[in-house]
């Protein structure tokens, strides 16, 4: 759905006449969280490694951008989505293969744009950003990161005397900005861009790692 708003204005000494004063554009976005809960591992010397995102809240995070200061500035959303973690070493012998993970993220099923329902605006209008919520204090965020068809890392966490991860006690919080200046940090701005209704669908990965820091693919299934 998109609004276009007509402001009004009265000025003193004209007999109370309205005059527009601006058409002020309705953007909206509705950013879908898609996590991917099939388990991801590898099967090496009768070791089986499972992990499994889960998400415990933020599956769609809507953006309107109903003022001008809002399409100029871009918006915020802070701790828009939790994601918890489970990673689970489950060697017979006791001995761990695990020794932490990484957090990736793209357009869900290579989506190329962010789509309208008759414009386009380009991904990396949106960037994403993850941080330590309970659990998780050793890890590392690469701050806000442009959204891409492509794998992009946000977070990584590693622990040499590994301890298995339960959704419940480790968790991460994502947060989301779109539209926000050069001048800020961002890609631009979104004034000048047409009024529709966007949506995109992002992914996220959870790549485990094993000695020596190498990431297993979550395409590499047991």
């Amino acid at each position: 759905m998109v609004y276009v708003d007509q402001s009004f204005v009265t000025f003193r000494g004209f007999s109370a006449i309205d005059i527009p004063l601006k058409r002020i554009p309705k953007i909206l976005f509705l950013v879908i969280v898609i996590c991917l809960y099939s388990q991801k591992g590898i099967s090496q010397d009768a070791a089986l490694i499972s992990s499994r995102l889960t998400l415990v809240y933020g599956s769609s995070i809507p953006f309107n951008f109903n003022t001008l200061e809002k399409i100029k500035n871009g918006i915020e959303i802070a701790t828009g989505t939790m994601l918890g973690i489970s990673l689970a070493d489950g060697n017979p012998d006791g001995s761990k293969m695990l020794t932490g993970f990484n957090i990736y993220f793209k357009s869900f099923n290579d989506q190329a744009v962010i789509q309208g329902d008759v414009y386009t605006l380009p991904l990396n209008m949106i960037r994403v950003k993850a941080d330590n919520a309970p659990g998780l204090g050793t890890g590392t965020t690469e701050g806000y990161q442009d959204l891409s068809t492509g794998e992009t890392l946000l977070f990584s966490y590693t622990n040499p005397t590994w301890v298995d991860l339960n959704w419940a006690d480790y968790q991460l919080i994502i947060s989301y900005e779109c539209g926000k200046p050069v001048a800020d940090g961002g890609n631009g701005s979104l004034l000048g861009e047409e009024p529709d209704y966007y949506n995109v669908e992002i992914q996220f990965d959870l790549w485990p790692t094993v000695a020596g820091g190498q990431p297993i693919d979550p395409a590499i299934r047991p």
